[in-house]
């Protein structure tokens, strides 16, 4: 594993940094494949909004900066590793007010990349997580740091199972825990709406922009809409798509549509 703080080598950072007392701050966990960084332009986009959302100043020339550093650390790289890029607020500010002028810090680790071939081809059980997503319009979307429900669904993962649905405080399907939900039913693909809760994933972002095949509904849905499906995937930056065969005891055929939708995006 490699560390940098600010684009210098470091395994250090401030305790008085504002991601250690508020989580303040976003990350992006981005592939690198044959010393190429995977869809980045997708990660900055995500990350500059963020970054809007939290008043974090990361304007155009340091995306700029980030996105020269990565493209030249990934040339170091001939196996797939995994980039994390945190941007926290920085130092300052007393108590939760922050600083009237920021001086964000860029944190970027790098470690060798899961391989998630073998669950690709033979796909997974999925059940449903007992630990609620919160329900928050304003963070909604945005990958901050805050992510302690996520962590507690982690650890209460249903046993057997490689994720679980995450729902909100109202029932309605958000995503998994660390992976957005897709399925194929009446016709066409659904995913939840991720207005109130949940992760805008540069995976989702793709399927919703390059997809030309299916008919997309986005909408608010239950445990029994996913019940009804006929085929189910989950897909995040990192593992690309991965086809449900178990949902809750119930199996589910690899089919045709997600078969589709892995080669029209190459994963």
């Amino acid at each position: 594993m490699a560390t940098f703080l600010n684009y210098s080598p470091s395994n250090t950072l401030s305790l008085v940094d504002r991601s250690i007392s508020y989580g303040d701050g976003l990350f992006e966990t981005i592939l690198v494949s044959n010393g190429s960084v995977q869809n980045l332009n997708g990660h900055l986009s995500r990350l500059s909004k963020g970054c809007l959302a939290l008043r974090i100043p990361f304007g155009s020339d340091d995306l700029s900066k980030l996105a020269f550093f990565l493209n030249d650390l990934a040339l170091s790289y001939t196996r797939s590793h995994v980039f994390k890029v945190i941007v926290t607020r920085g130092e300052g500010g007393r108590g939760y007010l922050p600083s009237a002028v920021a001086v964000p810090n860029v944190i970027i680790s790098t470690s060798m990349a899961p391989d998630y071939t073998k669950i690709a081809q033979s796909g997974v059980a999925l059940g449903v997580s007992s630990v609620p997503s919160n329900i928050n319009r304003y963070l909604a979307g945005i990958k901050h740091l805050n992510r302690l429900e996520n962590v507690m669904a982690k650890t209460n993962l249903t046993e057997g199972c490689f994720e679980d649905v995450m729902l909100d405080a109202n029932g309605f399907v958000v995503e998994c825990i660390q992976s957005n939900l897709f399925w194929f039913a009446e016709g066409g693909l659904k995913t939840p709406l991720l207005d109130g809760s949940g992760v805008q994933g540069t995976m989702r972002s793709r399927i919703l922009v390059e997809n030309e095949c299916f008919p997309v509904e986005i909408g608010r849905y239950l445990v029994k809409d996913m019940q009804a499906a006929d085929e189910i995937f989950i897909t995040n930056s990192l593992m690309g798509i991965v086809p449900i065969t178990n949902f809750i005891g119930q199996s589910f055929p690899i089919g045709i549509n997600t078969r589709k939708i892995k080669v029209l995006l190459n994963c």
